[in-house]
């Protein structure tokens, strides 16, 4: 049977996808700059990087990933066994499991209840026992109209209790706003998805976050959600490795405008913005893409090292990343430095490039630190891309405190 060339185009880069191990990051790191592109190194000492203790653990996981039922066979051809044995294979510590589910379905009380039990259910499907994947089970929010949101950790039915359906008719943030409430984690997905021209339907469809990519207005759940989310999904598997790789030639494109677009939010938010990444699988393959610097291998753990901010997407190489002030302790990603007019930077890895404001700054080499200065007042954002990994950022003369804007 003859294929039509979007099938073809499509097939063609699901395999070479699914073809990829769980090394997925080093196999497509692109060959950096030149040493006759890169930026002027800053005129400031180095040092040699010391060891380094962390009283960390690095949890490697998926935190967008789809799985039939609920979600539709027509969409996503694996289901719950096979998910369990992909995680297994992958040796991923955890999966945040994320079925579509319909905008404002806690409006209906019939689609309140299909949702409801259906969640259910895939909790009773995730395996407990000790030493497997920790699977969290959460949903898609899926808004055609203004983007797509994944929720996590908190207790579905919980929610559906403390917010009615008449309630929510009345004032539809007020579902999400219990949601942070109860520990919930808010995920905007793939927010710079907008369309390419192509022959392939999917990459026509205008999948990103409105508030980042068009005028409002906006409902006020969107407000309230584009205020409120704790999170950004800037690294999408199937954004980076299908659509930038084959339909823009260049993989980092989204992944990179991605976090450029938040150093430059966060100090017009004033608030931290945590990066996160996921496969965003619908069919045979889940990969790492978000690691956690957590202090405990649970749920609980993951949670609370993302809230914290202390992630990095795509590599754990880059979960490296450390920032001191002057005579003070190294700090990991999600911290805040205050009242600091120098800070010194370093990370673990053969390619390393720091961040501040957008500025790219590299070190002499590796193993050696860069000194960075900062302004006293002024918000400065700083991360790290360690070979093929990206940091979460570290804070600094931010006008917040540790954890402020991440949990009600």
């Amino acid at each position: 049977m003859t294929r039509a060339p979007e099938t073809t185009a499509l097939l063609l880069a699901l395999t070479l996808l699914a073809g990829c191990g769980r090394s997925i990051s080093h196999h497509l790191l692109d060959a950096g700059m030149s040493s006759a592109h890169r930026p002027a190194r800053p005129d400031v000492a180095a040092a040699v990087l010391p060891a380094a203790k962390s009283p960390y653990q690095i949890l490697g996981g998926d935190m967008h990933c789809h799985v039939s039922p609920p979600d539709s066979p027509r969409h996503v051809s694996r289901g719950m066994e096979e998910t369990v044995e992909l995680a297994r294979a992958e040796g991923l510590d955890f999966v945040v499991l994320t079925p579509h589910v319909p905008a404002r379905f806690f409006q209906n009380d019939r689609l309140r209840e299909e949702v409801r039990e259906e969640l259910a259910a895939l909790e009773r499907a995730v395996p407990r026992g000790e030493g497997e994947p920790i699977f969290i089970v959460g949903f898609e929010y899926t808004d055609h109209r203004y983007g797509h949101i994944g929720a996590s950790f908190a207790d579905l039915g919980v929610v559906l209790a403390e917010v009615s359906a008449p309630a929510a008719v009345e004032a539809p943030a007020r579902f999400f706003q219990a949601y942070l409430r109860r520990g919930g984690l808010l995920v905007v997905n793939h927010p710079l998805l907008t369309p390419v021209d192509s022959i392939i339907r999917m990459a026509r469809a205008n999948l990103s976050w409105r508030p980042f990519t068009a005028p409002g207005p906006y409902p006020a759940e969107i407000v309230d959600l584009d205020r409120t989310a704790q999170a950004f999904e800037v690294y999408n598997l199937a954004v980076t490795e299908l659509r930038d790789r084959f339909l823009l030639g260049d993989s980092m494109s989204t992944l990179e405008a991605t976090l450029a677009r938040l150093d430059q939010e966060v100090p017009l938010r004033a608030r931290p913005l945590v990066p996160v990444g996921g496969s965003d699988s619908h069919s045979g393959h889940l990969r790492a893409a978000t690691f956690v610097l957590a202090e405990e291998r649970s749920a609980k753990g993951v949670r609370e090292g993302i809230i914290a901010g202390r992630v990095c997407v795509r590599d754990p190489a880059a979960c490296s990343f450390e920032v001191r002030a002057a005579g003070g302790a190294w700090l990991p990603p999600g911290s805040v430095i205050r009242d600091a007019t120098m800070v010194e930077v370093r990370a673990r890895g053969e390619e390393i490039r720091f961040y501040a404001n957008g500025a790219v700054l590299t070190p002499e080499a590796p193993g050696h630190t860069v000194f960075v200065p900062v302004t006293p007042g002024q918000c400065s954002v700083l991360r790290a891309r360690v070979d093929a990994g990206y940091s979460g950022p570290v804070y600094v003369n931010c006008p917040f405190s540790l954890g402020a804007g991440l949990s009600p």
